[in-house]
């Protein structure tokens, strides 16, 4: 197969991707007609010869689109791809942790989020990330601590916060309301 040929599939995978995720509303239920962009991007990716399928570029397409399948054990094979050959992979290690917390596995979550950290220090995305982990494993602290260093690199994390039921078991205590409240 060419480079050319390649390039496309790629960039067709990547295409259906995006508009499934555009179809989907967040934690509803995937719609049908997203699901089958979705099915149609692993088709896509399924064309390439073997070594492109497992190069960093469609590895990270699979993993989003076996995530938006809800098929979360097997969208983490691909992100373990990634993270393997490419640390710096920001949505890997974002992939990894929300697959991960959606299998009932907070403790792998947070270790990937970590390792994350360890590969891209000071990622303002992975703290907040590590945050909301902390959050439902009940340690208030790291929790705490993570999204404070979030929010001091990008204070736009600080108003995601009201929303994020993530933050509900600890939304009551003294040091979430602290570092999530501007005093004027």
């Amino acid at each position: 197969m060419n480079s050319h040929r390649r390039h496309l599939l790629l960039r067709q995978a990547a295409g259906y991707i995006e508009l499934g995720e555009l179809l989907a509303d967040g934690d509803a239920p995937v719609p049908e007609h997203a699901r089958k962009l979705f099915r149609r991007a692993l088709a896509e990716l399924a064309e390439l010869p073997e070594a492109s399928r497992q190069g960093t570029v469609a590895s990270l397409l699979e993993g989003r689109a076996l995530r938006a399948l809800g098929d979360y054990d097997a969208a983490i094979v691909p992100f373990q791809r990634v993270v393997e050959v490419a640390p710096e992979q920001l949505e890997a290690w974002l992939g990894l942790g929300w697959c991960y917390k959606r299998l009932g596995k907070l403790d792998e979550a947070i270790t990937a989020l970590r390792r994350g950290l360890e590969a891209a220090p000071g990622q303002p995305l992975l703290l907040y990330n590590l945050a909301c982990y902390h959050s439902l494993a009940g340690d208030v602290s790291a929790a705490v601590d993570h999204l404070t260093k979030a929010i001091s690199l990008d204070d736009r994390f600080r108003d995601l916060t009201g929303a994020e039921r993530d933050f509900d078991p600890i939304r009551a205590d003294p040091r979430f309301v602290a570092v999530t409240h501007v005093v004027v």
